[in-house]
């Protein structure tokens, strides 16, 4: 029986399946991905050299893991194609945004084991933090496999499934949110008279080792930025700049718009 079947063979998909097999966690020969473009499942199949199929129920009728990697609104109708195939004796994992263990567990017969996770676009480089909910059926066996695969992208929390759109508003969106950032700081270098390149080297270096420095010291940011800024100094006039222009609020509106959207899908 092969290990995991991914339905959808996305970005996402494609970054799991990678650090599965750089992980070791599982073998090219005992994953098997189904999608409905032959050409990316033939990219798949050339590039990771894993099983691959036109069809959903036949990749996931021979699983014990099936990974559904579509995007939220093909759920119901994939899951609808599923319900007859899924069975107990497998686990269900799911990276649709926004979709509950409940709207998926309605969807299919039988007590099947289904678990909620959202990783992010780090994922691809094997430093994603990815966020997990369980729903009501599942046993430590279906636990430890979910925590098993995405340990292999990153670092993984264990979460309320009540708090998962808040944290995907975080960590889902972020990196879209740090990309601006930097953007922004490179722009802001060359109208200062900077080359780009060197302007953005200067804003990645900084962003990743203010991210280390917080992550390591274990200290507030607010601590950490009192330790950078001077009295009258060139930090408090730039920090004054951004509160004026409304840093904060611009935050607050942007992760509440990914919230609310999240509970649209």
């Amino acid at each position: 029986m092969k290990r995991i079947a991914f339905i959808g063979g996305g970005k996402m998909a494609e970054a799991i399946i990678k650090g599965l097999l750089g992980a070791g966690w599982a073998q090219a020969e005992e994953i098997v991905v189904s999608d409905i473009d032959r050409s990316r499942l033939e990219k798949i199949s050339a590039d990771y050299k894993v099983n691959t199929s036109i069809s959903n129920r036949e990749a996931a009728a021979q699983a014990e893991l099936v990974l559904l990697a579509v995007k939220p609104q093909n759920l119901e109708e994939v899951l609808g194609e599923l319900a007859e195939t899924l069975r107990p004796g497998q686990a269900v994992i799911s990276i649709a945004m926004g979709k509950s263990t409940m709207f998926i567990e309605s969807l299919i017969a039988g007590e099947v084991p289904v678990i909620r996770v959202m990783p992010n676009n780090p994922a691809m480089i094997g430093r994603a933090i990815s966020v997990i909910s369980y729903g009501r059926f599942v046993d430590e066996k279906a636990r430890a496999s979910a925590l098993g695969i995405f340990g292999c992208l990153g670092d993984v929390l264990e979460i309320e499934e009540r708090h998962q759109d808040a944290a995907m508003a975080i960590s889902g969106c972020g990196p879209a949110y740090f990309y601006l950032i930097a953007e922004a700081i490179a722009d802001a270098g060359v109208k200062l008279g900077l080359h780009r390149d060197l302007a953005l080297k200067l804003a990645v270096g900084t962003m990743l080792g203010a991210s280390s420095m917080m992550r390591e010291s274990g200290m507030e940011p607010a601590r950490l930025r009192d330790m950078v800024t001077s009295p009258a100094g060139s930090t408090i006039m730039a920090l004054e700049a951004l509160e004026e222009a409304g840093i904060r609020a611009a935050f607050f509106k942007a992760l509440e718009a990914a919230y609310r959207r999240a509970k649209e899908v």
